[in-house]
């Protein structure tokens, strides 16, 4: 994965918790994975924002329609589970 196609992803993926003030930064990624920070710091609503095992399913998702070889997703979610 090339750098323009993980922030290309980035991109995409931010649309799904920015509605409820939350936002993500990449961490690392390789080839087939990525890692991800869920920063909630503007988050009104921080326990709207999806739970962490969903996020990271709806992230991979939505990853694979734009890069078919992902095939794994991590996010950092402060919240406590």
């Amino acid at each position: 994965m090339t750098p323009e196609i993980a922030e290309q992803l980035k991109n995409s993926l931010t649309t799904l918790v920015e509605q409820d003030g939350g936002t993500i930064e990449i961490v690392q990624f390789t080839g087939d994975s990525m890692e991800f920070n869920l920063l909630l710091d503007s988050a009104e609503c921080a326990e709207c924002v999806m739970p962490k095992q969903f996020l990271e399913q709806v992230f991979l998702d939505q990853a694979q329609k734009i890069y078919g070889n992902l095939r794994s997703v991590l996010i950092n979610d402060p919240r406590k589970e």
